[in-house]
């Protein structure tokens, strides 16, 4: 079985303080577990590299058993001794969901069975298998991963559902934007909560960031695509003005385009810092003469 990649529409950084988040699957790319062929050891040196590292991940649950007593370790040993590995088409770094995709894997595979309809409970238990890789998760990616469909996250997390975007995607073309660089969730999202610590970046992103997202995602669900095009506009001039570090310093000038020409809007997809940037657009065309005339390397979500 393989578990999609995700794309965070709305949310990042914010969802670990409480926002709200609201996230799609993008199953174009996706990974899943195998197990070498004709030997007890992985042949090929990704797969060896993958299986390695899932025995590095096993000897983190096996540090704190009581934490990750909800998993059958038993049954990971026993595979990541047989050479198991993750056979996965999502560039680490890039912004969507890699952990995550592997962090639904491994719950899915073994988890021991509990009530599969408390989202809340599932939730917590993927932030903490996928702490490994990030330090602090929101569990969002794995979720969406594991769902396998578009899921919305309430503020503070009050509930979690599943959302239909027909409408949305009807009217806005998503694009990916690839900057053919990495990002490293765990130092950017580091970086992040030590500069919240302060309290003047604190009060910007209590009383502007967080009801921006929280705004964004609601103008998506009345169907006010008005309101919605402006909002996002606040959204990417927010990022440009308090998030510009993460922005790969190629993308600045086609962010400051977007704000300015109302021709597209960019934002970050995921914690940034390269990967993938996430662009929105009424009309398509305009988008993609820009991006073409530019050398912009993009696809259609």
């Amino acid at each position: 079985m393989n578990y999609p990649a995700k794309i965070v529409l709305f949310g990042e950084y914010g969802i670990i303080l409480g926002s709200m988040a609201l996230a799609i699957p993008y199953p174009r790319l996706s990974g899943g577990f195998r197990f070498p062929e004709n030997s007890t050891t992985p042949h090929l040196k990704t797969q060896s590299e993958s299986n390695i590292e899932i025995i590095k991940l096993l000897s983190f649950f096996k540090k704190d058993l009581n934490k990750f007593q909800f998993l059958d370790l038993q049954g990971l040993d026993h595979d990541a001794n047989k050479g198991m590995y993750f056979d996965s088409s999502i560039p680490v770094g890039s912004g969507l969901g890699s952990s995550g995709a592997l962090t639904a894997a491994l719950y899915d595979r073994y988890a021991l069975p509990e009530n599969q309809t408390d989202y809340q409970a599932i939730k917590l238990k993927l932030s903490l298998i996928e702490s490994y890789f990030h330090g602090l998760s929101s569990g969002i990616d794995p979720l969406v991963s594991l769902l396998k469909k578009p899921v919305l996250i309430g503020s503070n997390t009050s509930f979690i559902t599943m959302v239909a975007l027909s409408l949305f995607s009807k009217i806005y073309t998503l694009f990916l934007i690839n900057t053919h660089s990495m990002g490293k969730t765990d130092l950017l999202v580091s970086s992040f909560l030590k500069r919240y610590k302060q309290p003047d970046f604190k009060k910007i992103i209590n009383q502007e960031y967080i009801p921006l997202i929280n705004s964004t995602i609601e103008a998506i669900q009345n169907a006010d695509f008005g309101h919605f095009d402006q909002l996002m506009i606040n959204y990417s001039l927010f990022q440009f003005t308090y998030f510009k570090e993460m922005i790969p310093l190629e993308m600045r000038t086609s962010f400051d385009h977007g704000i300015k020409s109302s021709d597209f809007t960019l934002k970050l997809c995921g914690s940034g810092g390269g990967g993938f940037i996430l662009g929105f657009a009424r009309d398509r065309s305009r988008a993609e003469s820009y991006f073409n005339l530019n050398h912009l390397d993009y696809i259609i979500v």
